[in-house]
């Protein structure tokens, strides 16, 4: 007759069947890095035209713009969004008017610092020769926000595994807000770290110019400006292949990895805009993270894989 098992065999079938677990785990995760590696490239499409698109299914998105790095615009992903209707300046300022944040001039990233109130009477003021744009507002700071928008299905982020005190040190807590009055931009750029992003527009209108990612050079890395060129001082800029849109309410632009874009308001506006990772740029990045950090930055695949170990580094100081 079969004795049962006793305190230690079964402390040993235990740590025996996590220890296989877990090398199952790390097994699929390394033959998927793998994967990844080979399939996830750059890749763009030349546009001369911004297509807009409705009742745009997920699979054709994938097909037609992620697949291929070209951007499009999605007109109908907000119409049942609060936000439309519920966001304006007079709600920012009875709601949120004393929250500070950073303001931007044209290209500089941090300009001053102003509450929301502060900054909704220098718009009314009609001050505007300063250009000063409230952009960067995290939305995550404010949950009750959060139920007034949906993120777009197009857009998985992989962004949404890693533990949020992680995104807010490294600066990825996302979605964000932008006030501005009519004139202000945000000057000639890439998005960080190869992300891809999306921009929907809550009110006002936006002129957004884009190129694709091989013309770093004729853009001189971004000190152009788009919508006054020097080009005395940049005349290699003569050869850039500009596409040109204008955002109207209610619309998102999907913006892929590594494509320029220069943003500027035509009206007073509010727009609400997302970074994100996901299968079709993974591996940029990563490259990305690496190139910047080149030890921490290896860590970045194995916490999406493995959140909890993104927590345990992070509560040691190690990232």
């Amino acid at each position: 007759m079969q004795l049962p098992l006793d305190f230690y065999e079964i402390s040993e079938l235990f740590f025996l069947t996590i220890a296989l677990t877990v090398f199952t785990r790390l097994i699929i995760y390394l033959l998927k890095r793998t994967w990844q590696k080979q399939k996830c490239k750059l890749v763009w499409t030349p546009i001369n035209v911004v297509e807009r698109r409705s009742n745009l299914l997920y699979d054709e998105f994938i097909k037609e713009y992620a697949s291929v790095g070209k951007p499009v615009i999605i007109t109908d992903v907000m119409q049942n969004w609060k936000a439309l209707t519920k966001w304006n300046l007079d709600f920012f300022k009875l709601e949120y008017g004393t929250v500070e944040c950073a303001v931007k001039k044209d290209d500089v990233e941090i300009h001053s610092f102003m509450t929301i109130a502060e900054y909704i009477d220098y718009m009314i003021s009609g001050n505007s020769n300063k250009r000063l744009y409230l952009a960067n507002w995290v939305v995550s700071c404010y949950p009750e926000l959060l139920d007034d928008y949906r993120e777009p299905i197009y857009f998985p982020n992989w962004l949404q595994r890693i533990p949020r005190n992680l995104l807010l040190k490294y600066e990825c807590d996302n979605p964000e807000i932008f006030i501005g009055h009519k004139n202000t931009s945000v000057g000639l750029h890439q998005d960080p770290d190869s992300f891809s992003a999306w921009l929907g527009l809550i009110s006002g209108r936006k002129q957004i110019v884009l190129f694709t990612p091989d013309q770093k050079d004729v853009l001189y890395d971004g000190k152009v400006d788009i919508f006054n060129p020097d080009l005395e001082k940049f005349p290699l800029y003569a050869k850039a292949n500009p596409v040109e849109v204008i955002l109207e309410p209610g619309e998102v632009l999907y913006i892929p990895s590594q494509w320029w874009h220069h943003v500027n308001n035509l009206e007073t506006s509010i727009g609400i805009g997302n970074i994100f990772i996901n299968e079709f740029n993974s591996e940029l990045v990563f490259q990305s993270f690496v190139e910047s950090n080149p030890i921490k930055g290896h860590f970045l695949p194995l916490i999406l894989d493995f959140p909890w170990i993104g927590k345990i580094l992070f509560s040691l100081g190690i990232i």
